[in-house]
C-alpha cells in the first residue's frame, strides 16, 4: 500500500522490518517492481539486501541484472552462486540472454555448468543449442541423457525440428524413442509434438511399437451396435 502510493521510503522500512523477521519474499518483490520502474540501482539495492539474507531467488535476480547491464562477469558469478544454493535458474536464463546476443559459446558454457549440477531442463536447453549449431549427433546423445533422466522434453522438441527440417525418417524415429520412454502421449501440450504424433500415428501405438492399424469390427455386429463403437484415442 505505501508503495502504491509512491511512498517509497516507507515501503522500504516496512519490507526491512519484514526481512528482519526472516521474511525475504517482500524484498524481492519490491526489487522486481523497481526494475520495472526503471529504477535499477534501486532494485540491485534491494536485491543485494535479500541475498544477504540468503535469498537464491534474489540471486538469480541480481545475476540477470548485472547482465542486462552489461556486466557479464558478476553475472557468472551470482548465477554460480545461485547454483551453489541449488538454485541454476540464473545459469540457464543466463544462456539464453547470451545466445540471443549472439554469443553461443558463451549460452553454451552456462547451459553446462547448469547441467553438470543435474538440470535437466539445461540439458534440453543445450541440446537445442546444438541442432541449431548443426551438431546433430551431440544433440541427439544430451536428449537422451535428459531423457535417461527422466526428461524426454529434449527429444520431443528435437523430433519437431527435424520434422519441420523435412526429415520425416529421423523425426520419426527420435519420436519412436520418446514413445519407449514412456512419453509419447498426445496429452502434451506442445501443438507441433501433438500434430506429428497424430501424423506418424493417427491410431495410436501397439505395445510392440509398431502403428496401430484403424479399428475395424472382426464379426458381424448389428449396424445399431455399431454406432456404440468408436475408434481408439491415439
Amino acid at each position: 500500500m505505501r508503495e502504491e502510493a509512491e511512498d517509497w521510503d516507507g515501503a522500504e522500512a516496512l519490507i526491512q522490518e519484514a526481512a528482519d523477521h526472516g521474511d525475504t519474499d517482500a524484498l524481492h518483490q519490491l526489487a522486481v517492481t523497481r526494475e520495472l520502474a526503471g529504477d535499477r540501482d534501486g532494485a540491485e539495492a534491494l536485491a543485494r539486501k535479500a541475498v544477504v539474507y540468503g535469498d537464491a531467488i534474489a540471486l538469480c535476480r541480481l545475476a540477470v541484472m548485472r547482465e542486462s547491464a552489461g556486466d557479464g562477469a558478476s553475472a557468472e558469478t551470482l548465477a554460480r552462486q545461485a547454483a551453489d544454493h541449488s538454485d541454476t535458474d540464473a545459469l540457464r536464463q543466463l544462456a539464453v540472454m547470451r545466445e540471443e546476443a549472439g554469443d553461443r559459446d558463451g549460452a553454451e558454457t552456462l547451459s553446462q555448468q547448469a547441467a553438470d549440477r543435474g538440470d535437466t531442463i539445461a540439458l534440453c536447453q543445450l541440446a537445442v543449442m546444438r541442432e541449431k549449431a548443426g551438431d546433430r549427433a551431440g544433440a541427439e546423445t544430451l536428449a537422451r541423457k535428459a531423457a535417461d533422466c527422466g526428461d524426454t522434453n529434449a527429444m520431443r522438441q528435437l523430433a519437431v525440428m527435424w520434422e519441420s527440417a523435412g526429415d520425416l525418417a529421423n523425426a520419426t524415429r527420435l519420436a519412436r524413442k520418446v514413445a519407449d520412454y514412456g512419453g509419447a502421449s498426445v496429452e502434451y501440450e506442445h501443438t507441433s509434438w501433438t500434430s506429428m504424433l497424430r501424423m506418424r500415428w493417427p491410431d495410436g501405438m501397439d505395445p510392440d511399437g509398431t502403428p496401430t492399424a484403424p479399428w475395424q469390427p472382426t464379426m458381424d455386429i448389428p449396424h445399431s451396435l455399431l454406432t456404440t463403437f468408436h475408434a481408439p484415442t491415439p
